[in-house]
């Protein structure tokens, strides 16, 4: 009883850091930075690329259908309107990227945002020392790229990756959902 007891309170003590890696490959962060130019009519075109052993793709698709859209309302430099607006889940990059900017470009999208999400899921280590010691994290690991597409200029391209977690921490897979969505609104607003 007494072993339970402290196991359940070390599991309740135990504390979580965020830990937000970024590698951009070009443009900057945020979209819409008190100095940035206005996107206009905004397309974001998502899509997974899920490892092969991804458990339940589709509750993750799900979670990251209502995060994308969360942290995309919070787009204040450009227009989700139609023609433009969150796509749903396709195999976007099956497609030669010029073709599908091209048909946007011809419906009125201004600014295309390719989302690739790869990782949303919970993240758990174990080492068998004394005393046992157990880490986990909910991870949200995407790439975006924002193409303007008049210009066809590369507004960013990224590389993503945020973690929150830590020692006896045991996380559900719904909360990488929050770590997807604040991932993307550090991206878009800076928050």
């Amino acid at each position: 009883m007494r072993l339970a007891l402290l196991a359940a309170a070390v599991v309740l003590s135990a504390c979580g850091t965020t830990t937000t890696n970024a590698y951009l490959a070009a443009g900057a962060e945020p979209l819409c930075a008190a100095n940035g130019a206005a996107l206009g009519v905004v397309a974001v075109l998502p899509e997974t690329a899920w490892r092969a052993d991804q458990k339940e793709p589709a509750l993750r698709v799900a979670m990251a259908e209502r995060a994308i859209a969360r942290a995309f309302q919070k787009l204040s430099c450009g227009s989700l309107a139609a023609p433009g607006g969150v796509r749903a889940f396709e195999r976007w990059s099956d497609r030669p990227e010029e073709e599908t900017l091209r048909a946007l470009a011809g419906a009125g999208v201004e600014t295309v945002v390719l989302l690739r999400i790869e990782e949303l899921t919970p993240r758990i280590g174990v080492t068998f020392s004394l005393p046992l010691l157990w880490t986990g994290a909910s991870e949200a690991d995407f790439r975006i790229r924002v193409i303007h597409l008049p210009s066809r200029t590369v507004r960013l391209d990224a590389r993503i990756q945020r973690a929150t977690g830590g020692p006896f921490q045991l996380r559900p897979p719904e909360w990488a959902e929050k770590e997807l969505e604040r991932a993307l609104e550090r991206v878009v607003v800076g928050a």
